[in-house]
Order: structure tokens, then sequence, then C-alpha cells
């Protein structure tokens, strides 16, 4: 057996810490080098969107809802620099589209085209729906559509003040209205101008707006509610049907001689003030980075020039930029006063 005296132990120590001194800068740019590449990876990995974002429509192509999401699409896709896919899924009172937004995670590659129908009032009126508005988030609103009164051509008023006054009267009579289904906000908006003013209207459901304007241009109903858009405006020109009221504070460009519910006469004319909005919705929990980068992106498609064409037929423009806290407040009071007209009028779940 070799014996090794202290001398030589200490020499080769001597060995191993020169060694180890010449080897250590080395090994310090090696390890920075490595980290600097994770970090760039973790930057890469961070980047949003890495990959296609989809919005859902709740409803049939060609829609209002479909129309405005395919006129972002552009920007979108340019601000973003990913494909911008519009997927149709109609179905269930647009709670259909909310499920399937909701079976996503809270990613920000999911979005909905949402309005009160499918985020507010679906839950409160379909049992199949088995979500809660604030399941969902509001991140920039598009445009707001004052809601019109419609009514047959040979209805014998003019004016919504003498429908309600005539429907009121002790013996008036009883008249119908149509809804594109019940819990949808026109269904609840009619209800609630009946609970309000004393008239008598009868509701009649049909599965979507057009079976339902079909029969009130064949007289087989009275009058309804809804949005002005691209057909109903038709209709109106041409006298297929009439509008009584428009219920806002001010006339609408496009029907400049309808007046506004605020120049009737009837004592509760500050309750039937009513208007739908259309806004990019998302999953609520999407964290605050993407929640930005989606907010900037669908401002700057909201300014286009395709959404102003796709909202000019209707006569409304774009609604303001606004903040995500002040989305989130406008989507919460909206939430409360739409659970509060569907106590009022008793809604249930079918």
């Amino acid at each position: 057996m070799r014996h090794v005296t202290l001398m030589q132990l200490t020499r080769r120590a001597s060995s191993v810490a020169r060694s180890l001194r010449q080897d250590a800068p080395k090994a310090l740019a090696a390890t920075a080098l490595a980290l600097a590449a994770g970090s760039q990876g973790a930057l890469a990995a961070d980047t949003f969107p890495s990959k296609p974002v989809t919005m859902l429509v709740a409803f049939p192509p060609g829609g209002p809802a479909d129309v405005l999401a395919r006129a972002m699409q552009p920007a979108m896709e340019k601000r973003l620099g990913q494909p911008f896919i519009i997927e149709n899924l109609p179905g269930a009172g647009g709670a259909l589209a909310v499920q399937r937004l909701l079976s996503r995670p809270a990613d920000g590659y999911t979005l909905i085209m949402g309005s009160p129908n499918e985020a507010i009032l679906a839950p409160l009126a379909n049992a199949s729906a088995k979500y809660k508005p604030e399941e969902l988030a509001l991140l920039a609103p598009i445009s707001n559509h004052p809601l019109v009164v419609m009514a047959r051509n040979d209805l014998p008023f003019t004016s919504l003040e003498q429908l309600i006054a005539d429907s009121a009267k002790p013996g008036g009579a009883s008249l119908t209205f149509g809804s594109p289904g019940h819990g949808s906000m026109y269904h609840i908006v009619s209800e609630y101008m009946a609970q309000t003013t004393g008239a008598k209207l009868v509701h009649v459901p049909y599965k979507g707006a057009t079976p339902m304007m079909q029969d009130l241009v064949g007289q087989r109903i009275d009058f309804t509610i809804l949005p002005n858009l691209g057909a109903s405006t038709q209709m109106i020109e041409t006298r297929k049907i009439k509008a009584l009221s428009v219920l806002d504070a001010q006339r609408m460009p496009t029907l400049s001689d309808v007046p506004a519910i605020s120049e009737s006469r009837i004592a509760q004319k500050g309750e039937l003030v009513h208007s739908i909005w259309l806004a990019v919705m998302s999953r609520a929990g999407i964290p605050a980075d993407r929640q930005r980068v989606l907010l900037e992106a669908s401002q700057e498609a909201i300014r286009s020039p395709e959404m102003a064409r796709a909202l000019q037929p209707s006569g409304v423009q774009a609604m303001k930029p606004q903040s995500l806290a002040d989305s989130a407040k406008f989507y919460a009071d909206e939430t409360e006063k739409f659970r509060k007209m569907a106590r009022s009028i008793k809604l249930t779940p079918q």
C-alpha cells in the first residue's frame, strides 16, 4: 500500500484550489447564460396571445351580434397578431354559448359577444342554464341600442301613450305582445311595463324573432318591443308595421318621426327607458395583464371604420371607451337592475 505524506496531501489540496479558482468564472458565466435563456423562455411563454383567440356568438350568423363580432375581426387580428375566430353557437336563449365559454380556462383565449339576454337573464329564465352572471366579466362595451315599441299596422293607436291608456282603463281590452322567448329582455321589459302602468297585456312567446315578426306583420299579435335593427327598420319604412315609441330619452336618427318615451305624458315614463347593450365579455378571473391586452385591442376594434359601418343601419354609435373598473361597475349595476325586474314580475325558470 502506498503511503501519502502530509506534504503530498498539502500539494494536492493547493492544486484543487487553483483549479477551482480558474474554473469559477467560467461556471458563473455559464450559470448566467442559463438563467438568461430561462428568463427569455419564460417571457416567451407569458406572451399573450400566443395562439388564436375565439369569440363566441350566441346567435346565428347574420344577426346583430354576429355582424358586430365580424366587424371587430380585422382590427383584433392586427392588434393581437393572431387569428380572431368567430364561432356561432346559438341555443337555449344564449346559455349554450355561455356554458361553452365557462367550460374553457380563464386564460383570455375565449371571449363572447355578450348582452343582458345571455349573461344575466338566461340563468333567471332557463332552468338548464347552470351559471351565475358573476361568472362572467365585461371587458369592453360596444354599443347601446334603445328599444322600440312596434305594433301591427292596423292597431288603432298612434302612440304608446294611447295603447297604455286604452288597455289600462276599466273594461279595456287585453293586448297581446310577442317576444323572442320566455325570459328574454323584451319579455321582461313588456311585463314590467304592464305592471307599472296597469295595462292588460298577454305574453305570446316565440322561438326567435323571425317567426314573431312574421306574426306581427300578419296581424296575429298586437305589438312587440325590440331594438331597431335592419329588418324592422325596413318593415316600418314600408308600413308593414308601425313604431309607437322609442324607449329612450331622445329620438333616434333612423326613426326621427317616432316620439321618445320622454315626450309622453305617461306617469311612469321614467321607469320605461330601456336599451340593450352588446359588449366584449369573458370568463371572470382572467389575469389582469391579459385583460388589459384584450381591452386595448377591443377598444381599437370598436373605433374602427368597419365597426362604424356595422352600426350605421341601427342609428347608434359605439359607446365611449371606459376602464375595466368602470365596466365592472356597469355590469354589476345592470345585473342588479334586471334581477330586480325579474323578481318584480315573478319570473320563474322554465
